[in-house]
């Protein structure tokens, strides 16, 4: 592989599929979902897929124990404060986030506190409306809006459980 690709780039072209939701080719890399954490030899910890550069003798793992272990993890925390209504929601089975989950293992959550729930339908604009209750806050949209549409109406507001996309 060419020196200084990212190992998911490296990975789609040869066939290997690694999990991701804020990864997209055209977009910044924000490496903020951690789905696409990976193993590579001799390192200290899984590193993001989407925002590690390939080096010259590198061996990467996308389906050892510890990478397996590391997407199980991330999808936890994913799900946190997600709705668990997959037979009612709108997506209605074209859901990435539904597909991982089935893919990586059922789990019963260990967060004993109630989830923090979010607004269901915001209208920003005429022909969007933002489902926050569903969003894993992937950056996608924020990205598109900055880097492609220019128009930059979107960002991230608040932090931790509470943060949510919206309009500035």
């Amino acid at each position: 592989a060419e020196n200084g690709k990212m190992i998911i780039e490296v990975a789609d072209e040869a066939g290997i599929h690694i999990p991701r939701f804020c990864y997209h080719k055209k977009l910044s890399v924000a490496a903020n979902c951690r789905m696409c954490l990976v193993e590579v030899e001799n390192g200290r910890k899984p590193v993001p897929a989407c925002a590690t550069p390939i080096t010259n003798g590198m061996k990467v793992f996308t389906k050892s124990e510890q990478a397996l272990h590391s997407q199980k993890v991330v999808m936890e925390f994913l799900l946190i404060n997600h709705p668990l209504d997959c037979p009612i929601c709108d997506q209605a089975g074209e859901c990435g986030l539904q597909n991982y989950y089935m893919s990586v293992g059922k789990y019963h959550s260990q967060m004993e506190r109630p989830k923090v729930l979010k607004p269901k339908a915001l209208d920003i604009g005429g022909d969007l409306v933002l489902d926050t209750e569903r969003c894993i806050l992937c950056s996608r949209c924020v990205r598109f809006e900055s880097e492609v549409t220019k128009s930059g109406a979107l960002g991230i507001f608040d932090r931790g459980d509470h943060a949510i996309i919206g309009t500035y």
